[in-house]
């Protein structure tokens, strides 16, 4: 510190820097004050979370899976919380649009998201979103897995898995592909079977599951990888050839499709997941909440109906754990991603 020349006396000296150390000390209770103030202010806001309605975003159109899924959720919780939780919709982008306005939500536990590996995983690892799903989200629990099925339409002829690739080089037009629209994990999963088998396929974006199995069961397309719950009606129905589940182990749905990996289609991982997220700065104490009320969730014998029609399987992954399966799944797509060229919009 230099001190003008009026105050070069060694009194005055000390008088200054005993008023800059009062100072200073003034200044740090200050900040103390409000640390502490804030403090309290989060722990009384979660302790009596929740006291007003809570917001389920889906970031996909209403009658999709994901949407069941949700709303079998929301009336569960609404009953463990004795608060509503109300679903919204707000689809768009591959589920960005829907997972973004969670991210910009205030993080007070009111506005939460069911996520899954479109807009969470495969998006960010592909392409530019507005958000850091690491940074910008609280990863509270995933809820579920789910396989697919890779179907045939009957037009096409194709009954296995190992006719895909011979099929789709017959006459260089190759096969068409449908998904339920770019950056979702079919068209992923489909641009993975072309790469690693070499299969000439075309892939076809459609604006939703529905509109795409239609198009299957028309024969206007010949593959389509699906929600396994979506595609078993047309499955039982034999409107459809189902040629292989994408979990580890055959499904109790289908028990005689094959595995991809049966079909000699590697280990990639290409199981759905659904999991909530929160806006980062949630405050433990409501995450915590969150968390042990989805533990009895999953008593409720309706959610547990939901979940098992669609051959998926509850999930005890929270927190680290889950987070550290979103980077494994995250790099997974990063290295898909720079061995092949993929679409995204």
């Amino acid at each position: 510190m230099i001190f003008p020349e009026s105050h070069t006396d060694a009194t005055l000296k000390k008088t200054w820097r005993q008023r800059m150390q009062f100072q200073n000390f003034i200044r740090s209770l200050g900040i103390t004050f409000a640390a502490v103030f804030c403090l309290q202010s989060a722990n009384a806001q979660s302790a009596t979370y929740p006291d007003k309605p809570i917001k389920l975003v889906v970031p996909y159109a209403p009658g999709g899976p994901t949407d069941l899924v949700a709303r079998s959720m929301a009336s569960t919780l609404s009953q463990l919380l004795h608060q509503p939780v109300v679903v919204e919709n707000k689809a768009g982008a591959g589920g960005v649009i829907g997972t973004n306005f969670v991210v910009t939500s205030p993080a007070d536990g009111y506005t939460l998201l069911l996520g899954l590996q479109g807009p969470i995983t495969i998006n960010p690892a592909l392409t530019k979103v507005p958000y850091d799903p690491f940074q910008d989200l609280v990863a509270v629990r995933m809820i579920a897995t789910a396989p697919m099925v890779l179907m045939a339409s009957k037009k096409s002829g194709i009954t296995s898995l190992a006719q895909v690739t011979a099929m789709s080089k017959r006459d260089g037009t190759g096969l068409n592909i449908g998904s339920p629209g770019n950056g979702t994990l079919p068209h992923v999963a489909a641009e993975l079977l072309k790469h690693e088998t070499g299969s000439n396929l075309v892939h076809v974006p459609y604006k939703g599951a529905g509109p795409a199995l239609v198009d299957l069961n028309a024969g206007h397309i010949d593959l389509l990888f699906s929600d396994l719950q979506v595609g078993l009606p047309f499955i039982t129905s034999g409107q459809v050839t189902p040629l292989a589940v994408t979990s580890a182990g055959r499904s109790s749905k289908l028990p005689n499709v094959p595995t991809l990996a049966e079909g000699g289609f590697g280990n990639t991982r290409l199981a759905g997941w659904y999991g909530i997220f929160a806006p980062k700065n949630t405050p433990a104490p409501i995450v915590a909440k969150i968390n042990q009320t989805v533990d009895g969730m999953f008593q409720d014998p309706v959610f547990k109906k939901v979940l098992e029609n669609q051959g998926a399987q509850k999930s005890t992954a929270s927190g680290a754990e889950f987070t550290k399966f979103l980077h494994v799944e995250f790099e997974q797509w990063s290295r898909l991603g720079k061995s092949i060229a993929i679409k995204m919009d």
